[in-house]
């Protein structure tokens, strides 16, 4: 898809707002780092109004914060938000592992589920850092989506589970094998339709991230 083509699809500040996420995952911004107006209207080649919505919709769900100039900054996680959120995603991620299940054989959930989780263990989609990011984001919108409930839907956005991501992307975190055997044991239960293996499932996977980055020093935290 073209720059115009984009601009057609989504509009402006659509187009800047997945610029910046798209730019969080690639290594072009990082948590911390301000973003100024001026370079994104000529990086983006948008008007200031493009870019001052798409800003006030990054505020809005999180990913940066606004000072009093309506200056912009790609928010950077403390040690005890880190915590927050976690504990938070566990709850969020079991419950739609387990809704989804709970529904994997009504319609077409369970082609979605399978498609969403094939390109998720594709190799070459799993070399790529932002190929295999917008992979694990489309599973997991799946999954929420296949469980139907709307209230999870409105709150999944909006739980910066971005960030958290791409804050600690310098360190390894997490091993890479390990994670997607976790991937797999979720879709398993899925499609057993084992609503509360599924949870567990779900759960367990978050909460072994959320270990792993609480061992990590304070340099990688803010404040």
């Amino acid at each position: 898809m073209t720059k115009h083509q984009a601009v057609q699809a989504d509009g402006s500040p659509g187009v800047v707002y997945r610029g910046i996420v798209d730019g969080l995952y690639r290594g072009r911004y990082v948590p911390g780092q301000r973003l100024v107006e001026a370079d994104l209207t000529r990086d983006f080649e948008v008007g200031r109004g493009s870019v001052r919505e798409a800003l006030s919709r990054l505020a809005a769900e999180g990913l940066v914060t606004m000072n009093l100039h309506r200056s912009a900054v790609i928010r950077q996680l403390s040690r005890t938000e880190v915590r927050d959120l976690v504990a938070l995603l566990e709850v969020l991620n079991g419950f739609a592992a387990r809704l989804a299940a709970e529904r994997i054989d009504e319609g077409a959930n369970r082609k979605q589920i399978e498609d969403t989780f094939s390109v998720l263990m594709d190799g070459e989609v799993q070399r790529d850092f932002l190929r295999f990011a917008r992979a694990r984001n489309t599973f997991y919108r799946t999954m929420v989506a296949v469980g139907a409930n709307h209230e999870l839907a409105r709150i999944m956005p909006r739980t910066n589970v971005d960030l958290l991501r791409v804050q600690f992307r310098a360190y390894q975190t997490v091993d890479e094998s390990a994670r997607i055997e976790d991937y797999r044991a979720i879709h398993d239960a899925i499609v057993e339709g084992a609503g509360r293996k599924a949870e567990t499932a779900a759960k367990a996977h978050i909460r072994r991230f959320g270990d792993s980055i609480e061992k990590l020093p304070d340099a990688a935290f803010s404040g």
